[in-house]
């Protein structure tokens, strides 16, 4: 698909931006160094162009991505030879099976219904045509233990799904049930039983897993009558962030410098690459895996990116930055905080060890704990 990226100025752009895409199909948009940045299809450009001129705003650049982008970096003897192989491949693989999956499997082994395949000379890169999948279905039935198979073949995959028979533990424990016990810590704040005999009350402190209601009733007579436990408990949930921040830090910087490599597969199987080789003493690398099209073949291209980086002390300014690092703590917790919770308070503490400054951030929920 033939694409689009724009980078504009970040400055004011929320309103152009929720404009745009109401109007336009645009994505990936990303705000980083004072520059804004977002794809659309090509055939929406230049009705987008006219939109930010109305608007005020200067074109940065605009760039073209699509399957050329992808070619330009690539040789024509590489691309010539990828294509060769790849039709080869493509056309041999729509005949065979290349992998073959077992699901349901828990106390059967993996090895014991590879066997069963392997009595009917069935691996991978068998034909599919020469698999009976009606009888191989009927011998996986005959493994002990085994209640039930199913074979299909999907693409180039075998998939194999057992249902085990259940044991005699298993059928004994059916009837009986389980107490109802706490997902989080807390303190009970209210409890409304509905079924069950309650193991707590309210004002407790209760730890994950802790039983909160027992899963049976006491008769009159003095016996008990087992029951499904049910409950409406709630708590107040305590969720902390610790942050440490050091007076001075050792920081990972990147220069500028960079080596680049790319490689071309199909199905896996590598066919071209590029090898320069890394001189950098420290580097990281990142990878990026793309497929040149969906539309012709399969073929799948991966970026492997080494960028140099060197280590400088840096000063935090703790005292000056405060707020940000309180702030970067509260954000933290609150990646914890489902949008349906109550939030009920919220606290922190900052403390200090030698050179390292500690903020404990503290956010109070009230919520179910059943």
């Amino acid at each position: 698909m033939k694409q689009y990226k724009f980078e504009i100025p970040a400055l004011n752009t929320e309103k152009l931006l929720n404009k745009l895409v109401l109007e336009f199909d645009i994505f990936d948009i990303k705000k980083q160094d004072n520059i804004c940045s977002f794809f659309c299809k090509s055939k929406q450009k230049k009705q987008i162009e006219k939109i930010l001129k109305k608007y005020g705003f200067s074109i940065k650049s605009k760039s073209y991505f699509g399957l050329a982008k992808h070619l330009k970096n690539i040789s024509s003897l590489g691309i010539i030879t990828g294509i060769i192989i790849s039709v080869v491949l493509y056309i041999i693989s729509t005949f065979f099976i290349s992998n073959v999956l077992i699901v349901g499997n828990l106390t059967i082994t993996s090895k014991e219904i590879m066997q069963v395949l392997e009595n009917y000379n069935i691996n991978k890169w068998s034909l599919k045509s020469s698999i009976d999948v009606k009888n191989l279905q009927q011998e996986l039935e005959e493994i002990k233990y085994v209640s039930y198979a199913s074979v299909i073949i999907k693409g180039n995959a075998l998939i194999i799904n057992i249902k085990e028979q259940l044991t005699n533990n298993e059928i004994v424990n059916m009837g009986t049930f389980q107490p109802l016990v706490s997902k989080y810590d807390g303190k009970i704040t209210s409890i409304k039983l509905i079924q069950g005999t309650s193991a707590v009350k309210v004002g407790d402190i209760v730890k994950l897993g802790d039983v909160l209601i027992y899963p049976y009733i006491l008769n009159d007579d003095g016996t008990t009558l087992s029951v499904q436990p049910l409950a409406n408990i709630t708590c107040d949930v305590w969720i902390t962030t610790r942050l440490e921040v050091k007076d001075k830090e050792i920081k990972k910087i990147r220069t500028n410098n960079v080596i680049s490599n790319y490689s071309l597969s199909f199905m896996g199987i590598n066919f071209f690459n590029t090898n320069q080789k890394v001189t950098f003493s420290n580097y990281e690398t990142e990878k990026k895996e793309c497929y040149l099209s969906y539309c012709i073949l399969p073929i799948k291209i991966k970026y492997t990116n080494c960028y140099e980086y060197i280590f400088k002390e840096i000063k935090t300014n703790f005292e000056e930055n405060k707020d940000k690092y309180i702030e970067k703590t509260r954000q933290m917790s609150l990646l914890n905080v489902k949008e349906y919770d109550i939030i009920k308070d919220e606290s922190y503490v900052i403390n200090k060890q030698d050179d390292t400054n500690i903020i404990i951030y503290t956010i109070t929920l009230n919520k179910l704990i059943t």
